[in-house]
């Protein structure tokens, strides 16, 4: 195994907001040069889905791949999930769903249908849905929702007028814990689209939340907290750095939780006063603390029941590798998701460093 351990020193950005913690030992091993589109956590195993539709799984304790004897030129996957007895499925661009045991990667044909697919979500229920081409699918009463409004974002006219399919295929999906599936996109300088499907009625989410600015809404992740409340996080570089988090209550009540362009009302001091880039972000139930990726590295803050975040924490800051926007003049972020294991252990999602695995002394970066 190739590993290689790096030192690094942290840094205080703020005089009084920002806290300082002890150097970080980062390992990288390099095992595969696959970037990859998803992925699912199941136990100690991380199973990915790579650029190139194969799969790769990990063994996060071992830090180490396991062979996956299904990959197959022939065989393009193209969509991941995870069910509510914690099993593993792949779709694939003809439409075939495969069913893998996590313990042993035992592989078996779970259900075949005539859609290339997307996205796999399980509600509550443990009831499956599909993203197909260009609508969500019941693979078991084969019926098909494909009326959908944009609920947020600002690229909605350009599309309508365009006579572009009402729903978009997104650039990623969450599933939160009100079984509300949020489909989001990213334009850049041209704004968003943010659509939802109802999982548990069965049924397209059109309520508008007409507090998220229209065009000014950049999607990095959603994400929900223990008590229900939605959190989007929005950011891009275009001449400047641009960041926002958003909360959304069940009442549908948005606040703006933190503003990167704003940065001296929320005691935040940065040397170059350029403003924060924002990427994804996740809710840490364990501490309740949000943590969320920027330029600048990640951040956790602690989540006031009213107000903004605060007491902000850098944790690290590694070198990554970024590439540009091709919407914006500008970089396109490098953090694609950030989640928590059951273990407690963050794992980072980037666009072309693999995943970095965060335990609280050592970040571990598997590729």
């Amino acid at each position: 195994m190739y590993r290689i351990i790096v030192l690094l020193s942290l840094f205080v950005i703020s005089k009084s907001s920002f806290s300082q913690i002890s150097p970080l030992e980062i390992i990288n091993v390099h095992k595969t040069k696959a970037n990859c589109q998803s992925y699912e956590v199941v136990g100690d195993k991380l199973f990915a889905i790579t650029d190139s539709g194969q799969v790769v799984v990990w063994d996060l304790t071992k830090q180490d791949t396991i062979h996956f004897a299904h990959n197959n030129p022939l065989v393009h996957y193209t969509a991941i999930g995870r069910d509510r007895k914690d099993q593993i499925f792949l779709g694939t661009d003809k439409g075939d769903i495969y069913n893998v045991n996590p313990l042993n990667l035992a592989y078996t044909m779970h259900l075949k249908v005539k859609y290339s697919i997307k996205y796999i979500c399980f509600n509550s229920n443990n009831k499956m849905f599909l993203m197909v081409p260009y609508a969500i699918y019941d693979p078991i009463s084969k019926k098909r929702w494909k009326d959908f409004k944009v609920v947020a974002g600002g690229l909605s006219a350009m599309k309508r007028a365009r006579n572009a399919p009402n729903l978009s295929i997104p650039h990623f999906v969450f599933l939160d814990n009100q079984d509300r599936w949020w489909m989001c996109s990213n334009f850049g300088e041209f704004g968003s689209e943010v659509q939802i499907f109802d999982a548990k009625g069965e049924k397209s989410y059109n309520k508008k939340f007409d507090s998220l600015q229209t065009g000014l809404l950049f999607p990095k992740s959603v994400f929900n907290d223990s008590k229900g409340n939605v959190y989007i996080t929005s950011g891009l570089q275009h001449m400047m750095n641009f960041g926002e988090i958003y909360k959304i209550t069940h009442k549908h009540v948005v606040s703006k939780v933190f503003d990167g362009r704003n940065l001296n009302s929320q005691g935040i001091e940065l040397t170059d006063n350029d403003g924060i880039f924002v990427g994804p972000g996740v809710y840490n139930p364990k501490d309740g603390n949000v943590y969320f990726a920027t330029q600048n590295g990640i951040y956790k803050a602690e989540l006031a029941e009213e107000g903004t975040l605060k007491n902000f924490i850098l944790l690290f800051n590694p070198k990554l590798k970024w590439n540009r926007e091709p919407l914006a003049i500008g970089a396109k972020m490098s953090y694609k998701s950030l989640r928590f294991t059951e273990d407690q252990k963050l794992i980072i999602q980037t666009a072309n460093d693999g995943f970095g695995i965060y335990d609280g002394r050592s970040l571990t970066f598997l590729k």
